[in-house]
This record gives structure tokens, C-alpha cells and sequence, in this order.
């Protein structure tokens, strides 16, 4: 992978992963109440992704291109470490999600009792 390819790649994912903070920030009062501590540890674990992502790009875009093929491997390990740490929390937080809709179809307080 070429220096310029990674930089590209890893702006993407960034951007991706930018936009799917924001959605989960506007989806936090969706979420059951006892799933919502858990719900913001991950979102603080996708933000802490995203922000050493982005610092993990700025000390790459440094790297002389001369020597990008000696940083190649480390820099290529380091991102697929972060899409196997968002794949993780995305799995999470779907589950927080799926938690609160069960509970607000299936709980007795919530049933149509007028039938």
C-alpha cells in the first residue's frame, strides 16, 4: 500500500466513523436505562478510536516517503487493530440498541390493554 492510498483510506474511515459517533450521540435517548451506561462507554471507546486514529495519521503524514516502506507494516497493523476495536464496539452498541427495543415491545407497561 502506497503512502498516499493509507492517508486516503484512513480519512474515510475517519469520516466514517465521525458520522456514526454523530448518529449514536443523537440516538443516546433511544436506549433502555440499564444499557445506557454501557451504551456511553462505548461511544467514549469509539471517540478514544477515532482520536488516536486521527493522531496515529498526523505522525504518519510526517514520515518522509523515502521511509514510508519501513513504517508501512506498523502503520497498516495499527489500522487493522482499529477496525477490529470498531467492528467490537459497533457489535456493542447495536446490542444496547436491540436491548431497548425488546424491552419497549415486549414490557406489560407498555401493552395495549384497551382491546
Amino acid at each position: 500500500m502506497k503512502k498516499e492510498e493509507f492517508k486516503q483510506k484512513t480519512y474515510d474511515v475517519l469520516n466514517e466513523l465521525a458520522d456514526y459517533i454523530t448518529k449514536l450521540e443523537d440516538k443516546a435517548g433511544e436506549i433502555a436505562e440499564d444499557a445506557k451506561e454501557e451504551y456511553q462507554a462505548r461511544l467514549e471507546n469509539l471517540k478514544e478510536i477515532k482520536n488516536n486514529l486521527s493522531a496515529k495519521l498526523e505522525e504518519y503524514e510526517q514520515v518522509a516517503d523515502s521511509k514510508w516502506d519501513v513504517v508501512k507494516d506498523s502503520a497498516i497493523s495499527f489500522f487493522a487493530s482499529v477496525a477490529d476495536a470498531w467492528k467490537e464496539n459497533f457489535g456493542k452498541v447495536a446490542e444496547a440498541f436491540k436491548k431497548g427495543k425488546n424491552e419497549e415491545c415486549c414490557d406489560d407497561d407498555n401493552a395495549d390493554t384497551t382491546a
